[in-house]
């Protein structure tokens, strides 16, 4: 700012007394910008409203001065500065509003845009999955099991070992195959008491442990009770304990392996090969 009349009578005044603005900052202890500030008329970079004019009163009782032109050339002073500082916030606001808004419109694009492509990502695999060829039918089971009724009348003599075998004779003899099959007659396997490790006619008590490679239909009684039917699949397991006597009948002989009393049984039969057995007496 320039400096009116009553800045200059002011820094006159002080000449006049001899002083220095170093002698009048030290005696007052009042900054020396603030004290060169007063007498050009430049109250750009002073302090809060409270402590400028507490300095530009003291100086003016220092020299012996009026406060009040140099109080007026204050008030000006700050008026325009609050109204540039007001100008430039506002202008400030602006800007960072508009930068707000600008970077909420880059979030909704950029969301519309992810959007837009999950959308396209999930038509083009729902047209794949569409036009993907059916995959070929699972061939047929290779054994077809026939029901517990039919078993009982697909049974006759050539499949069949003896239910109950007199004492002394083999219980576990497995039949030759009739010269009707057309194949060559296997020999006969051991007997069952030489695969459970003894001689002569079985002998209770049995602990019979029965285990499925593949789906079977088994029927078993022990001890002249009620017969119990069950279908094993691959991996089942059943135990059967009896005293005097085991009565079994497969629908698949070929698929269940046997453990008598801890020795493991020869096979039952052929796959899907319907057979009788019993143990004991």
């Amino acid at each position: 700012m320039t400096s009116g009349p009553a800045d200059s009578s002011w820094k006159e005044r002080r000449e006049s007394m001899g002083k220095t603005i170093g002698q009048v900052s030290a005696e007052l202890r009042i900054g020396h910008r603030y004290l060169a500030g007063i007498e050009e008329g430049n109250f750009g970079d002073f302090p809060e409203r409270v402590f400028s004019t507490g300095f530009i009163r003291a100086y003016a009782k220092y020299l012996s001065q009026d406060p009040g032109p140099v109080l007026a050339e204050y008030e000006r002073s700050i008026g325009i500065r609050n109204d540039s500082e007001m100008a430039a916030q506002l202008r400030f606001g602006w800007v960072e509003r508009e930068r707000e808004r600008g970077s909420r419109r880059a979030t909704y694009t950029a969301a519309a845009g992810a959007v837009l492509l999950v959308g396209m990502i999930l038509a083009w695999v729902t047209l794949r999955t569409e036009h993907r060829p059916l995959p070929p039918p699972s061939p047929p089971p290779a054994v077809v099991l026939p029901s517990p009724p039919a078993m009982e009348n697909a049974a006759n003599p050539g499949d069949n070992a003896a239910v109950a075998a007199p004492s002394g004779v083999d219980n576990m003899a497995v039949p030759v195959l009739s010269p009707a099959q057309g194949a060559p007659a296997p020999a006969e396997p051991a007997s069952s008491v030489a695969a459970v490790g003894g001689t002569g006619p079985l002998v209770g008590p049995f602990q019979l442990f029965l285990e499925a490679s593949e789906q079977a239909w088994v029927m078993y009684s022990f001890d002249d009770g009620d017969p119990i039917d069950v279908t094993l699949y691959a991996g089942d397991k059943i135990s059967i304990q009896a005293k005097k006597k085991i009565t079994l009948k497969f629908g698949n002989a070929g698929g269940v392996a046997g453990t008598l009393n801890g020795r493991r049984l020869p096979p039952f039969g052929e796959r899907g090969q319907v057979k009788k057995i019993a143990f004991g007496q």
